[in-house]
């Protein structure tokens, strides 16, 4: 028996071997695969890398740089191979290559998740197939060789080319477009559109054009011999201390100069022959290629601002982006505060300039009313300059002696980082000043609304005058804001993974902008109040948008809260002294970090839920309670409240579990969206009650719909997103008081006594409630 067990395993045994000699390649083949694998990393890192000389690098800047990072990765490659050849008797070819492809995704690309694997796993399996068994064909040619071998070179060659061709299409392809969804506000009723000239429409000036600059450029002579007007350099060297290492050696080498000297160039728009002092505006580009020059990306908004009586300036500060001469994690890290700092010492030239009578800007520059705008990473640098333009020393070194205090009266961020460089080691504090914020929602960059966490940060004293805003677009990107980066919001293979089929056209996101940043302009700076409800809500200026969905945030300085959140841990408790909060027939009641998917936090909030068929068909409802004492003189005012959907069950159950009634519960409402295709908008009552028991009901949506959230898409193939493909957006409501008045003339507004949600719309949901207050 024993013999007999032996004998049928040495089969088994020989078997395997025969089949493993069957498939195993030989070392010739291996050989043939590995130049195979090896081209094809060598074409993948040549168009990956083709960004640089397409964008206005010339050829020979983008070949050697080419050739440099080639011969790195070789080099680091022939050294992996020589460890794997410790564990695996491989040709050295063959090792290099696939050393080369993992090297050049993982390290210099820095792909990480299932895509990077993804593509090494394509660039080395599909190449070695079709390139191993054509070489094995050719050996064997007019040599009789076994039938099975024959089969398994051709299936390896087919495998091997129609991978690399399907794979080809897959990565070059642009993606599928997504079915439109519903803007259930626009289908709403309307309020009446602002009666005021379109925004984004030219002025009667006639746009004039110069640059300054240090009239020593190397690279550029828009800011050497060029240069309207020459200017001095700054040492920047207290603030930014990355610019070191080899890579900070070659970025002085391209540029010209280092950290000690930074250029203040800029390019000018400006209204020609003004006759009286004209408002000033200063832009910042974000991080990008630093050879393919960013500031002039804004000339649509310095056409348009400089046509409408505005000085526009867009500030070069390039030198402080990402450049080809970085070697792999060589770049300038933290310097967005000297982004920030840059933008000041800018403004210190325009006040020099303004009372220099040989300057062409004399006495032509309101320094009182003055304007910054920044994108990426220039939107952070807003929050710096905000922070910066307030201290008297720099706060990391107070022998760095600050003296800026200028009369900045609007700050605009577009598609902001947050955090990138912390002052003190924390966000940077900011306080009393008007904020405009704008995001899409297919930034394929900053993917996450990063610019709602400084927008929560300010804070306002009693006595300032002035708001904050912002605007979620649906199908914006980050990079048709700037007219020089476009549509590709990263280089490939990065890029290469997004939907590129669903962004809005580029004049339509310029439009958006336009409107948008011109009107918070003539507000702050020319004092022109009839856009501000635009700012409340897109649908007051409708007539001048494309149509898109759109999420408006806003907060006014002279708002009185009486639920922040911010406070403490009880839920009972509000933030004006004698508020209750109680609640009835809730599934969900807590109060939260209200977080995105980057982790930014914006602030606490309320998450109340409720399910009419969980609860035995009970009404939910939450309720803020007012003292007698209040206090509160309500004419002229609107009750307001930020509000936004979340998509966590509404199911009473304990974290981490699903009972089965949720599960068969979002079993049909997956099959009734899929029968809609559409999402339904929560509704539910407000009821207002006097100290006399007298009530005034009114729903949410009379305002508007809470629009659910919206699906982004990103990703050509849902397993390829790196991040959550919904955010949970607030939106602004606003009710006018003196208007519910009018139709309940027997009610006292002025002795409110208590504001109750009533969920008696919807059957089932979750909603954010956050900054529940009046405003003036």
């Amino acid at each position: 028996m024993q013999k007999n067990s032996t004998s049928i395993g040495n089969r088994i045994k020989n078997r395997i071997r025969v089949i493993i000699l069957a498939l195993a390649p030989g070392q010739a083949s291996l050989k043939a695969a590995g130049t195979g694998v090896f081209i094809a990393a060598l074409l993948f890192f040549v168009l990956s890398m083709s960004n640089i000389f397409l964008k206005g690098v010339s050829f020979g800047y983008y070949l050697v740089s080419v050739l440099c990072y080639l011969l790195i990765a070789v080099a680091a490659a022939w050294l992996v191979g020589q460890l794997v050849r410790l564990v695996a008797k491989t040709p050295r070819n063959f090792r290099t290559a696939v050393a080369l492809v993992v090297l050049s995704l993982l390290f210099f690309f820095r792909l990480n998740g299932p895509y990077g694997w993804i593509l090494i796993s394509i660039l080395i399996l599909f190449p070695a197939l079709a390139f191993g068994a054509l070489y094995a064909w050719k050996t064997h040619r007019g040599v009789v060789w076994p039938k099975k071998q024959r089969i398994i070179t051709l299936v390896s060659l087919a495998v091997g080319v129609l991978g690399i061709a399907i794979s080809l299409y897959l990565f070059l392809y642009p993606g599928t477009p997504v079915k439109p969804i519903k803007d259930y506000k626009i289908l709403a009723h309307l309020p009446e559109p602002i009666q005021a000239a379109d925004p984004s429409k030219p002025g009667s000036y006639t746009v004039s054009f110069l640059t300054y600059g240090s009239g020593k450029d190397k690279r550029r002579k828009i800011y050497g011999k060029d240069a309207k007007i020459k200017t001095p350099s700054v040492d920047a060297s207290f603030l930014l201390k990355s610019w070191d290492g080899l890579s900070g050696k070659l970025r002085t080498w391209y540029f010209g100069f280092d950290q000690t000297a930074l250029p203040l160039n800029a390019m000018v728009w400006y209204p020609k022959d003004l006759k009286a002092p004209a408002p000033l505006v200063l832009v910042v580009h974000g991080n990008h290629l630093a050879q393919d020059w960013s500031e002039g990306g804004y000339d649509y908004l310095g056409e348009l601002l400089a046509s409408r009586g505005y000085i526009v300036a867009s500030v070069d500060e390039n030198f402080l982006n990402s450049s080809f001469t970085d070697l792999p994690g060589g770049g300038l890290k933290e310097e967005n505060g000297v982004r920030g700092w840059m933008m000041l010492k800018h403004l210190e030239l325009w006040r020099k300039w303004n009372q220099d009578p040989t300057n062409p800007f004399y006495h032509l520059v309101d320094m009182d009313r003055i304007a910054l705008m920044g994108h990426s990473r220039g939107g952070e640098a807003m929050s710096h300059a905000a922070l910066f333009n307030t201290l008297p020393s720099f706060p990391d070194n107070a022998n760095e002696v600050f003296n800026f205090n200028f009369n900045i009266k609007a700050y605009v961020a577009i598609a902001p980082v947050d955090g990138q460089y912390k002052p003190a080691a924390i966000l940077a504090p900011l306080k009393d000043i008007n904020y405009f914020v704008i995001q899409g929602t297919h930034d394929m960059d900053m993917q996450s609304y990063g610019g709602l966490s400084p927008f929560k940060r300010i804070e306002y004293s009693p006595s300032f005058n002035g708001f904050k805003a912002g605007l979620y677009v649906h199908h914006a990107n980050h990079g048709q804001f700037n007219t020089s980066w476009g549509k590709y919001d990263g280089s490939s293979p990065y890029i290469n993974r997004f939907n590129m089929t669903n962004l809005m056209p580029v004049k339509d996101q310029e439009q958006i902008a336009k409107v948008y940043i011109s009107a918070f302009l003539d507000l702050n700076l020319k004092g022109d109040s009839a856009y501000k409800p635009l700012f409340m809500d897109y649908r007051y200026g409708r007539q001048w948008l494309p149509k898109q969905i759109y999420f408006n945030q806003f907060e006014s300085s002279r708002t009185t809260y009486i639920a922040r959140y911010e406070e403490d841990l009880n839920l009972q408790t509000a933030t004006r002294p004698g508020v209750s909060i109680s609640s009835a027939h809730l599934s969900v009641w807590r109060e939260a970090q209200h977080k995105l998917m980057w982790g930014d936090h914006i602030s606490r909030a309320a998450y109340i839920g409720w399910n009419r068929e969980e609860v035995d068909s009970l009404v939910g409802k939450y309720t803020f309670t007012l003292p007698d004492s209040a206090g509160l003189k309500l004419d002229g005012r609107a009750l307001v409240f930020s509000l936004a959907e979340s998509d966590e069950s509404s199911l009473h159950v304990e974290k981490g579990e699903k009972s089965k009634a949720e599960k068969k519960k979002e079993k049909k409402a997956a099959k009734e969206d899929k029968k809609d295709n559409e999402k339904k908008p929560v509704d539910f009552t407000l009821e207002l009650t006097d100290q006399q028991g007298s009530h005034i009901r009114f729903l949410l949506s009379e305002c508007m719909p809470l629009q659910p959230q919206i699906k982004k898409n990103l990703a050509k193939y849902a397993f390829l997103n790196s991040n959550d493909d919904a955010e949970s957006i607030p939106d602004f409501f606003y009710f006018d008081l003196d208007v519910l008045q009018k139709k309940h003339p027997a009610f006292v507004m002025n002795k409110l006594r208590s504001i109750q949600l009533i969920f008696d719309q919807s059957k089932a949901g979750v909603i954010i409630l956050d900054d529940v207050g009046f405003m003036d």
